[in-house]
C-alpha cells in the first residue's frame, strides 16, 4: 500500500470513527424535543411539558394542596394521602388524590424548597411510564409539566431544535 493510500484511509477512519460510535449509541433511544406533549393519565389531562434534563425528577403543577391527616412535619406525611388541583396550560382542571411517597429537598432560584412527590403515570407517544413527580405551584411558569431524567432516562436523547406546540 502507497504512503498516500495510508494517509487517505487512516483520515476516513479519523473522521468516520466517532459518527458511527455516536451513531451506534442512538440504536433504540426515542428523540424528543425542548417541548413535548405529555398527558398525565390519573389527570386525564394534556400538557405541553418543558423537558430538562437538568432537573432530576419531574414537576407538576399542583395548587390547594391537602394531606389527609397531616402530621406535625412534612417528613411525618410520607405514606399519607395527600389532595391537590392540577391545571394545565389551556387552563383545564382536575382534583387527584395520590399517595404522598417521598418528600424532595429541591434547590431553585429563591434557594432550597421542600415538594411532595407523587407516583402518577405519565404518556409520551404511546409510552407509559409510572413515576415520581414532585408537586409544586408552576402557575408563573409557560410549562405546567416539567420532565426530568426519570423520565427520560435511559432510552430518551434530547433534539434542542425540535418542539412540539
Amino acid at each position: 500500500m502507497t504512503s498516500s493510500r495510508l494517509l487517505l484511509l487512516i483520515c476516513l477512519v479519523v473522521l468516520l470513527l466517532p459518527t458511527m460510535a455516536w451513531g451506534a449509541g442512538c440504536r433504540g433511544k426515542m428523540i424528543i424535543g425542548e417541548t413535548a406533549r405529555f398527558l398525565v393519565r390519573e389527570a386525564g389531562l394534556s400538557y405541553l411539558a418543558r423537558i430538562d434534563t437538568g432537573a432530576e425528577i419531574t414537576s407538576l403543577h399542583a395548587e390547594d394542596l391537602k394531606v389527609h391527616s397531616a402530621g406535625r412535619s412534612s417528613r411525618a406525611n410520607i405514606g399519607k394521602k395527600i389532595s391537590f388541583t392540577t391545571r394545565n396550560g389551556r387552563g383545564d382542571r382536575r382534583r387527584l388524590v395520590a399517595e404522598i411517597v417521598d418528600l424532595a429537598l429541591v434547590r431553585n432560584t429563591k434557594g432550597y424548597e421542600e415538594r411532595y412527590e407523587v407516583e402518577l403515570t405519565l404518556v409520551w407517544q404511546r409510552r407509559a411510564r409510572r413515576l415520581r413527580v414532585n408537586l409544586c405551584d408552576r402557575g408563573a411558569m409557560n410549562n405546567r409539566l416539567l420532565i426530568g431524567r426519570n423520565f427520560l432516562s435511559p432510552d430518551c436523547l434530547v433534539d434542542v431544535t425540535k418542539k412540539e406546540r
